[in-house]
C-alpha cells in the first residue's frame, strides 16, 4: 500500500509537472491506464459542447460542480469541488485527454479519457465532452 503522505506530495508535483509540457504521462493518466476499465461505461458520441464552440454550460465556474451536476471548462491544476459521489477532483489535461483524480491524493479513483469517454465513480458520472489546446470540457452528473 502506498504511503498516504507520499501521495499527498506526489499529486501536486505531478500536476505541476504536467503544466511544464512533459512528454511523460502524469500519475493521474498512469493510474487511470494501469487499472482495468471496469468503472467506465461505453463511449458516448463525441458531441459538441453546450452552446458556442468550446464553451461549457457553466463556463469556468468550478463551484457549479459542488452539487455533482455541471459542465465546466477545466485546465491542469484545477480542483473541482464535488459532492456527487466522487469527492473533490484534481484535473490534468494532456495529449488530448482529461484526467481526474481524487483531490485527497488517492489514485484508486483516477480516470482519464479522450472526448466521448464516460466514467462512473460511485454515484458520479464523469464525461469528457471536448479537449482543445490544454483545456477540456467535463460534464458531471449523478446516477
Amino acid at each position: 500500500m502506498v504511503d498516504r503522505r507520499r501521495c499527498l506530495v506526489l499529486v501536486p508535483l505531478a500536476l505541476l509537472a504536467a503544466g511544464c509540457g512533459s512528454a511523460e504521462p502524469t500519475p493521474i493518466f498512469a493510474a487511470a491506464s494501469s487499472r482495468p476499465s471496469t468503472g467506465s461505461v461505453p463511449m458516448m458520441e463525441a458531441a459538441a459542447p453546450s452552446g458556442s464552440p468550446f464553451v461549457a454550460a457553466d463556463g469556468r465556474d468550478l463551484r457549479a460542480c459542488a452539487d455533482g451536476e455541471c459542465e465546466v471548462l477545466v485546465r491542469t491544476g484545477d480542483q473541482i469541488p464535488n459532492d456527487g459521489g466522487a469527492g473533490p477532483l484534481s484535473v490534468a489535461v494532456q495529449s488530448g485527454k482529461v484526467g481526474l483524480a481524487p483531490a485527497s491524493g488517492g489514485m484508486g479513483g483516477a480516470v482519464s479519457g479522450p472526448p466521448g469517454m464516460v466514467h462512473q465513480i460511485n454515484r458520479q458520472v464523469i464525461a469528457v465532452v471536448a479537449v482543445q489546446s490544454g483545456e477540456g470540457i467535463v460534464r458531471l452528473s449523478k446516477k
